[in-house]
């Protein structure tokens, strides 16, 4: 059977199937009517289509009956013969021997020793011009046996002998024709694995799913409440097997993302020959599931962000030569799963957005005032494009210019729980991504509680849990910062919002009376903040619920359910409670860096390298304890041992709807091994895609010097080792530990704009004086291929230059001696040297810092730790260069 063939091999045979059933039709129509020159071109198509397959597939005889098939009909479209009952029949046997073939394949695999040659005879005989008597040829094997017995009877029984004979014969010749068109029209049938369902259909399936899985819930919690064995099992059966149908159910619903990405290629192709720009599209993740609701609410926003690009985004090819651009602008539409949501991502390397022009058109159309407009951060600024009516386009286009469009791109997102942002870069392109949950229907949240109220949040939101002190020594971690409450999450200000005081409820208990305070770490695109609440509950799958049109303004809801008890819950929308903040996240980075800034004066560190890191302190045995930077690390877990499964060899387990492959420390960093305990912990990165590190036990999040001793542990994997608690602690060099466990790791996932052979031959000079951020910076450049030389302040980065053959500087800012800004003056003042590409990678992203690191002549500024960024912007940077 087919379960032993590919999944393309499957796929054609289902769809080639499907065709001919239709083929059958059409041919008999097109006899009543051989003038209909449409209906003669879809079948020429439908068979152009199974010989252009066959012959991809290696299907010889396939493809050698369509071939001869295919020429028939284009002599038919010539006008070269004309369509008659004889050469209808020949072109539906023709069909008949397709099917024939298609069954032999999908029973045994391959073609066997199916016959073609009659029917390849007669097509080939047809297309020479040869008259051939269809019906003659069908029967003449048939009338020889008959005949044969004719004459055997006729010599031994005589004249009346032969008549019946003949009347028999003719008899038992009109049954076997009937019988072989029976058994041939069964016979070349593929067994079809697929069904048509109606839309409505499977929308009525989910909604009876709902309801059964409202039913569950409450079915469990009444099972809880009882002390009835029998029945609680019951119960717990019952849930298993209602979570399996709503996951199957919800995977009918499933379409790839490719049909909306099917219509952008054509889109782009004649805008762009429209406005005289060259444009390659480039998609990614075709593949991508979604729910069909979402297919069809994304479409729109989708294609007004790539008529944005190509129309606002990329240039000409005269002006892109100018700013040294390639001629052939890149637009790239990427999708892919990640965190439980579906990010897309469109990009293009055109024009960037001018965030001046945008500051210009708000104070011009009132919008800001010249005071207000001086403070605004940049990301505000961007996001005023997402305003009804506004834009800055000079002059307007058929595609573009009525200021109508980004807002609407907003209000679908917004309508099915989506996020858009937006980072840009003057001259360098704009990417704007996309986050949206992969259904809507039913989703996992935590019930949080206010006085006797419950709350859902949905889980893709939720980051961690934390319990303080409202009063004595540990309420000093929550601090007011213009007058805003904020809460110092390991090192960083985390904006505080009362749940109570935002929808305006009363509280279990009052602040004044003290106790531990519940905050629920929420996040909401690139903004994080926490959620003070009375009570927090456990994790449930729930049905969402549309809300009226009278609470679906209030930004704080997404939707409602129905609990377990008959209750109804309010689901809460992240992004529209962080609004309640008085803080913006801008500000708060301006409030931590002051801060950092009047630390490093105190201690007399002004100018030297950033002092402190935070790490996830973890445990691996019995007593060796490891760090890894809290800057990699997505998420924190605990599992069952139970659920590794192994794949390839290696151990992975599954994950958030996706396969997580895993590392562990003990093969490479000689660790002995002691069996598994029944729940293990798990560090996931996200490193091109994400991974997990098994560990015995995740310990803390602690803050260390970046001053590590790097020379004791020279090991790769290792960054160096410190003092933490009281223990010895190695700190782990993530993209040296996964290089070593995979060797193909970044090759694999690691798209590039240069060669491989290119960076090889590329020497990059990193200055950096803190061996943390040193060790950690070249393992993920040479990783990438680039060959690395390190100096550890600026003085020694110059002498380097004076005897290396460097290709592109890499640099810290704040350095001894030498700082990044004086070293880049030197290079860009040198007649030698001042061709050199400099990007300065500094731990915060200050805007103060790139404004004066670009009137020291940087090429480029980028937060060290995002690998991602870091590779990506060198390779343009040194592209760039070349031209």
């Amino acid at each position: 059977m087919i379960d032993g063939l590919d999944r393309v091999l499957r796929d054609f045979i289902v769809e080639s199937q499907e065709n001919l059933e239709r083929l059958d039709h059409e041919f008999i129509a097109l006899e009543q009517n051989p003038e209909d020159k449409d209906l003669l071109a879809d079948i020429f198509r439908t068979i152009h289509t199974i010989k252009g397959s066959a012959g991809f597939l290696s299907l010889t005889k396939l493809e050698q009956v369509s071939h001869y098939t295919e020429d028939v009909l284009a002599k038919l479209r010539e006008q070269k013969l004309a369509l008659d009952t004889d050469l209808t029949t020949t072109l539906l046997s023709a069909v008949d021997c397709i099917k024939s073939l298609l069954v032999t394949i999908e029973k045994i695999g391959d073609e066997g020793e199916a016959e073609v040659e009659d029917v390849v005879k007669q097509l080939q005989q047809i297309t020479r011009g040869e008259k051939v008597s269809i019906a003659d040829a069908a029967t003449d094997k048939a009338d020889t046996s008959r005949l044969k017995s004719q004459r055997v009877f006729s010599e031994e029984n005589g004249q009346n002998a032969l008549s019946e004979s003949e009347e028999e014969g003719e008899e038992e010749s009109e049954a076997g024709k009937i019988s072989e068109v029976l058994e041939h029209v069964v016979a070349s049938t593929v067994e079809d694995n697929r069904i048509h369902v109606d839309v409505q259909l499977l929308d009525q399936l989910m909604n009876l799913t709902g309801e059964l899985v409202l039913a569950r819930n409450q079915v469990v919690q009444f099972a809880n409440k009882l002390d009835d064995k029998n029945f609680r099992a019951i119960s717990q059966r019952m849930n298993v097997v209602v979570s399996e149908l709503q996951e199957t159910v919800m995977k009918t619903r499933m379409q790839q993302i490719k049909k909306v990405f099917g219509i952008f290629p054509r889109l782009v192709r004649d805008l762009s020959k429209l406005h005289g720009k060259n444009v390659n599209l480039v998609m990614e993740g075709q593949n991508t599931e979604l729910d069909r609701t979402l297919i069809e609410a994304i479409k729109d926003p989708l294609t007004h962000l790539v008529r944005n690009a190509l129309d606002h985004g990329v240039e000409t090819p005269d002006i892109r030569k100018q700013l040294g651009k390639p001629p052939t602008a890149t637009i790239s539409i990427h999708a892919y799963h990640e965190g439980g949501l579906v990010n897309i991502e469109i990009s293009d390397d055109g024009a960037g957005i001018d965030v001046v022009r945008i500051k210009e058109k708000a104070i011009k159309d009132g919008i800001l005032s010249v005071h207000k407009a001086e403070e605004i951060s940049k990301r505000d600024l961007i996001n005023l494009i997402f305003r009804p009516g506004f834009s800055t386009a000079s002059q307007i286009t058929k595609i573009s210019g009525r200021g109508v469009g980004m807002d609407v791109v907003k209000k679908n997102l917004d309508r099915i729980g989506g996020t858009v942002d937006i980072q840009t870069e003057l001259n360098q392109g704009t990417t704007i991504k996309i986050r949206i949950p992969i259904t809507l229907a039913i989703i996992p949240v935590l019930i949080v509680m206010i006085g006797h109220k419950k709350f859902a949040i949905p889980q893709v939101n939720l980051e961690e849990l934390i319990m303080v002190q409202e009063s004595g020594e540990k309420a000093r971690s929550i601090e007011k910062v213009h007058g805003a409450e904020v809460y110092r999450l390991r090192g960083q200000l985390l904006p505080l919002v009362r749940l109570n005081q935002v929808l305006q409820l009363s509280s279990a208990s009052s602040p004044a009376q003290g106790g531990s305070l519940n905050i629920v770490v929420l996040s909401s695109g690139e903004v994080r903040f926490g959620l003070i609440v009375d009570d927090v509950g456990d994790t449930e799958e729930i049905v969402v619920k549309a809300l009226s049109s009278h609470i679906k303004q209030l930004s704080y809801y997404d939707g409602a359910t129905i609990m377990g008890d008959g209750s109804v819950a309010l689901i809460l929308n992240a992004g529209g409670l962080f609004s309640a903040t008085q803080l913006t996240a801008e500000e708060l980075k301006k409030v931590e860096h002051a801060q950092k800034i009047e630390e490093q004066k105190k201690m007399g560190l002004v100018g030297a390298a950033e002092q402190r890191q935070t790490i996830v302190l973890f445990r691996i045995g019995a007593k060796e304890y490891y760090g890894v930077p809290l800057a990699f690390v997505v998420r924190l877990e605990e599992f069952s041992s139970s659920q590794i499964e192994y794949s390839g060899g290696r151990e992975v387990i599954q994950y958030r709807n996706d396969i997580l492959p895993l590392i562990r420390l003990e093969p490479y960093l000689n660790i002995a091994s002691v069996p598994d305990p029944d729940t293990l912990s798990l560090i996931v990165f996200a490193v091109e895609k994400q991974i997990g590190l098994v560990v015995a036990e995740i310990i803390n999040t602690v803050e260390i010097s970046t001053h590590i001793d790097t020379e004791t542990f020279k090991q790769k994997g290792i960054l160096g080792s410190t003092i933490v608690e009281g223990h010895s602690v190695l700190i782990l060099d993530i993209h040296g530990l996964i290089e070593m466990a995979y060797p193909n790791w970044y090759k694999k996932f690691f798209v590039s704009n240069l060669s491989e052979e290119e960076r090889q031959s590329l020497t990059v000079l990193l200055a950096e004086d803190s061996m943390f951020f040193q060790n950690i910076e070249k393992s993920y450049l040479e990783a990438a291929g680039y060959t690395v030389i390190t100096a550890n302040n600026g003085n020694e980065a110059f002498e380097k230059l004076e005897n290396y053959p460097i290709d592109v500087v890499i640099t810290d800012l704040d350095m001894p001696y030498c700082t990044g800004f004086e070293l880049t003056q030197k290079i860009k003042s040198s007649e030698q040297w001042r061709h050199l590409p400099v990007m300065a990678l500094t731990a915060l992203s200050g805007e103060e810092d790139r404004k004066k690191g670009l009137e020291a002549g940087i090429d480029e500024y980028q937060v060290k730790l995002d690998r991602d960024d870091v590779l990506g912007a060198l390779e343009r940077l040194i592209l760039r260069s070349r031209t």
